[in-house]
Order: C-alpha cells, then structure tokens, then sequence
C-alpha cells in the first residue's frame, strides 16, 4: 500500500479496525488543512479573485465546518507574516488530528522513537495567534521533509495502510475487505467487475490492489493502481452519491483519467498540488456524481474500475509515441485504445517505440530520413490508423499467446501496406485529377457544338483548373514528406499543364462564336482531346490495381490505355496542322484565324501533356512498380 495519498475511510465505531478506521479518517482531514494553508498561504502572497474554498473537500473528508470555507479568500499579509482567519483553529485541528492519526500506531512500537517524534513535532505546531502564520511556519507544516508535519503524517499513512490490510476480514473478489455491510459486497462486487474484466491488459504489470471498508454511512474503496508513489484512486460511496478522489504525479494524466469519465457526466473541482517527500509534485481532484437508483451505481462502479488499468504506464506510452505523432494524437490514440479496451500496455510490452523504429527500417527505405516522424511521411490520419494497428496487434496477440516475433512481423506488413497505400492514394488522387481534365476537354467540345454564349462554362472551367491546382499541391506536399513519391508531383504537373491549356480554351472560346470551314476541323480536335482525357483516366485507374507481382492480363488495359494517350495526341498533331490550314484559308478575318490557331495551340499543348504525363506513369510502372 502507498503513503503519499490519501486513503479515504469515514468515521471510526466500535467494531475491530475502528482505531485505523479514525486515523485514516484523519489523515484525510489533515490534508485537506495542509492544502488550506497552502492556498491560503497562496492567496495573502499573490491576491487574485476568485479565491477557492476546498468546498468539496471539506465535505469529502467529512468536517462540519463551514467557516472554513472563507479561510483562503480571507487570507491578507500583515507585514511579513500571513493572517489567516481560522488558523489557530486549522492548527488545533492539526494538532488533535495528528494524535488520531498516532493512536493505533503506537501500541504496535513500529517504528521505533515513534512517541518522541509525534511529541516532538506536536511541540513544534505554532499557536498562530491572532490569526497570524509566517510563511515559513506554513511551510515547515504543509511540506514534506525531516521531522515535518506532513513528512510524519505521511509515515504514519504507509503504516496505517499495512494495518489496514492485516485487518481485512475476508477477500472479496479480490479486494481485501473489512467492516462491510451486505448493502456493501454488491457495490465493491461491481468496481472488481469492471476491475478485471480489463486488469488482463496491464499483462504483468502489478498495481490495482484494492481494499474496501465501511466506516459510518460511508463504504470507502481504495485502489493503488500502479507502483508510482503518489499513484492512488479513492471511492466514497454515501447512499447514491460517488466520489472518486484521485492523485497523481502527471497532471496530463488526470485530464486523460477525467476524459476517460467524461461520459458519465462527473463534475470535478478544481485540481490542487502538493509534494512528496522526494520534493516533486503531485496533484490532487475530486469528482462527484450521483445516480439515478442503485443499479445506476453500481453500473458507475463497474465503469469506473475498468478505466484503472489505462492509466498504468500512460506516462510512459505516451512517451513512447512521441517519435511518432503530434502531441493531441498521442492523447487522441491512448483514449482510443481506452475506449476500445485495448490499452496501451501491450504495445511496451512487445517493445514500444523499439517495434514501430525497427519496423520503419524493414519497410520505409528511403522514404524515411534522420528525424523525420512517421506522421510528417505518412500523414496524422494515416499514422494514426497505422498506431491504432499496432496497439490492436501487440494487445490482443499477447494475450491470445502469440510470439513476439509473428506480432513483430505482422506490424511490418502493416507499415509496408501504409506507404503502398500513399502510392495508392496518389493515384486516386491523379485519377481525380484526370477526371476534371476530361470535364474540361468536355466544355471545349460542348462550347465547339453550341455557340450560344453565357459566360458559364468559362466559370466551371475556372473552377475545375482551380480544383486540378489543389490536388497538385497536394501531390507536392506527399513528395515534401516523402521524396520517393516525387513521381507523383512530376505527374501531376505534367497533367496540370493539360488542365491549363483546356481552361485557356475555352476562356478564348467565350471570346467570339466561331464559324466556317474551320469549325469543323476545331471540332475534331477538341473530340481527340476527350478521347485522349478518356484513355488517361483508364491508364491512371489501371496503374492504381497493379502491384509488384503483376502479369500480362493486369497489365494489358493499363498499355492499351497508354497507347490510347498516345495515339490521341498523335492524331491531334495531324489534326491542328489540318485546322491551321483550314484557317488560313476560310477564316473571315485576322480575329477569327487568331482564335483557331491558339485554340488549336492550346488543344494541341493539352494533347502533349497528357502523352508526357502518360510516358512517366509508364516508367513508374514498369520500371518502379513491377520492375522493382
């Protein structure tokens, strides 16, 4: 059991235990006062509204005294000296709470020099006369150390624990119990419920030893969760009322824990620090709710136990995963494998960051460099996805009894279909690009048929050539992160220009309707410009189904589609030389042979840079792809 926090346990009677049962009632009082003077301390030094009142604390540790709830806002410094009001009271309930605390303890004559040492500080408690505290004193008080207040009630804490647990009258679904009442076992039988049904996943790991006490109205249940010092859950239950009295040394950690209860509508006060005996911090908070009934409780118990084990070792999976993702994603993953009952404790257990590094080595070759993160080469989303994998595969293998070896292998699979699926996502994303070429080859032949002039297929074409740049940065972006995907921006860019020459087109086409001999050969062109943005799609659509192990039948749709590409733009050739000729001779004046040599012009640009386009998704393929 620990000693640095508190052990909830209501008020003493008669039974076998009730002397341990008041100490440890005391040593809550005693740090709800430490925690008062501090704030108060706090409060006199540094005056900023609104001042807290450890409201709930006071209520939580059961003292009827609601003048204290004023102490911290009344706190003002007089000199160099606090006054406090209350304090020569706080200090009298120090004082006798001490003695509560020692009671039990020393007829065991463990430790030894006890009794001079309780005396000894008792003499040392300051009178605090009108009200007055130097911050000094305050602190020889409230902070742990040699002879201290606080260093001695925190000794006396770790020995009333052993106590506590020699006093257990019998094991209850594996929670050490004592002075329950039958109203009780139902209510400690569902916190061990949800307690084991995920304890599993912290493997073998030790923490989440529970006790559990009746002492007047309150059942109070403590849990150490894991090995950290200043590591403790404690359980009020007062009829429908439950309060989770929780300490720990990382405050990123307590919001994680109220995040994991956020879905029961728990109402925290506010958090508050304090330090151990090495001298680092912990901090402590209070959360409250209230059931509807009893099954509604016991439902919140149940709940509330299976939430411990995501909370041991978090620090350090967190930790673990740094190298990986963003901070929020981190935290954003861990909640994940909370909520998925998976938890984190099976990933450090097949080996943590180690596994995810060795399985980049395996798999991402040149795609990764010296201080890159996976999320910069893969992306969040799919760093993410792949993590959530891997906390899937090391947690459910282990426990299934897998080797370490075959999870090992497993997560470079994984990692090695995540960055053939970038490969993948570019050519979808190429194939949405090839799609809004063939809209815009589409408006060129439309505007060619209806010479009605409204000014609105220059605006779709705006926005398609607009929509085609957003996917080329993208591309850009993914060959940023990872430079073996720098194919793809080549690609793209090399299409985009197609996309260019097709939006110029039909801008000049909005110009001036177009008519005569020359019409026609313009209408041919802008149809070989469909077909060649027709056959692109295909080519890229086929790229995206060929793999590594691809045959003749896989890849003859993709070669057909190519030379598809390549037969358009070869007829496009011939067909605006044939629309230049027709020009020059049929146009009626220099403005109209203007419009159809560039049209042709731009046609004809769209026509090559899909056929240059279609040459570097051909080397890709074969020499990358099925080649490599």
């Amino acid at each position: 059991m620990k000693q640095q926090i508190l052990a909830a346990i209501g008020e003493a009677d008669l039974r076998p235990g009730a002397a341990v049962n008041a100490a440890l009632a005391a040593n809550d009082r005693l740090k709800y006062a430490f925690s008062l003077l501090q704030l108060a301390m706090d409060q006199a030094q540094h005056p900023q509204p609104p001042a807290g009142s450890l409201k709930a604390e006071r209520i939580a540790c059961g003292i009827d005294a609601a003048e204290l709830d004023a102490v911290i806002a009344g706190a003002v410094m007089a000199g160099k000296d606090c006054r406090i009001p209350q304090a020569a009271g706080i200090c009298a309930r120090i004082a006798a709470d001490l003695r509560a605390m020692a009671s039990p303890v020393l007829p065991t004559g463990k430790p030894a020099g006890l009794a001079k040492r309780v005396d000894a500080v008792l003499a040392a408690l300051p009178a605090a006369a009108d009200g007055l505290l130097s911050p000094a004193a305050i602190a020889a008080i409230t902070q742990a150390g040699h002879d201290s207040p606080h260093q001695l009630v925190m000794d006396l804490h770790k020995r009333l624990n052993a106590m506590q647990a020699d006093l257990a009258e019998e094991i209850l679904d594996g929670a050490a119990v004592y002075g329950i009442t039958a109203a009780d076992r139902p209510l400690v039988a569902a916190f061990m419920a949800g307690l084991h049904r995920t304890a599993p996943l912290k493997f073998d790991h030790p923490g989440l030893d529970t006790t559990a006490t009746r002492a007047g109205a309150r059942l109070s249940i403590q849990n150490d969760i894991g090995t950290t010092d200043a590591h403790v859950l404690v359980v009020h239950v007062e009829a429908l009322t439950v309060s989770v009295i929780y300490s720990d040394v990382h405050t990123e950690r307590l919001a994680f824990f109220q995040q994991l209860l956020a879905p029961r509508g728990v109402a925290w006060s506010a958090a508050r620090s304090a330090s151990l005996a090495s001298g680092s911090a912990f901090t402590l908070a209070t959360g409250t709710i209230t059931a509807k009934d009893a099954a509604g409780c016991r439902d919140y118990l149940d709940f509330l136990g299976s939430r411990l084990v995501f909370l041991i070792d978090w620090n350090r999976a967190r930790k673990a995963l740094r190298g990986f993702l963003r901070g929020p994603d981190r935290i954003a993953l861990l909640a994940w494998a909370a909520e998925q009952d998976i938890g984190h404790r099976g990933f450090l257990e097949l080996g943590g960051s180690q596994v995810v590094n060795r399985a980049i080595e395996a798999t991402a070759g040149s795609a990764m460099r010296f201080g890159d993160r996976l999320c910069d080469v893969l992306g969040d989303a799919e760093s993410v996805a792949f993590l959530q994998g891997v906390l899937r595969t090391a947690s459910e293998g282990l426990r299934a009894g897998q080797s370490p070896g075959l999870l090992r292998d497993r997560i470079r699979v994984a990692l090695a279909g995540h960055f053939s699926k970038e490969e993948r996502r570019l050519l979808l994303l190429a194939a949405d690009h090839a799609g809004l070429i063939l809209e815009l080859a589409g408006l060129v032949r439309d505007r060619l048929r209806d010479q009605a002039h409204d000014g609105k297929r220059a605006h779709r074409a705006a926005r398609f050539e607009h929509e085609a740049d957003l996917l080329v940065i993208e591309a850009r972006e993914a060959a940023r992160r990872r430079p073996e995907q720098l194919v793809f921006r080549t690609l793209l860019e090399a299409a985009d220009n197609a996309a260019d020459a097709l939006e110029d087109a039909v801008f000049l086409l909005e110009l001036d309707p177009l008519e005569g001999h020359a019409l026609a050969a313009l209408q041919d062109l802008a149809r070989l410009l469909v077909d060649a943005a027709g056959e692109w799609i295909k080519a890229v659509g086929h790229a995206a189904q060929i793999g590594p192990a691809a045959g003749t039948a896989e890849t003859g749709d993709f070669l057909a589609a190519l030379d598809g590409v390549s037969a358009a733009e070869h007829a496009a050739d011939a067909a605006q030389r044939s629309l230049a000729a027709s020009a020059l001779k049929h146009a009626k004046d220099f403005r109209q042979l203007h419009l159809f040599i560039t049209t042709g012009d731009h046609l004809e640009a769209a026509a090559d840079a899909l056929k240059r386009a279609s040459l570097i998704l051909r080397d890709h393929v074969l020499v990358e792809v099925i080649g490599g």
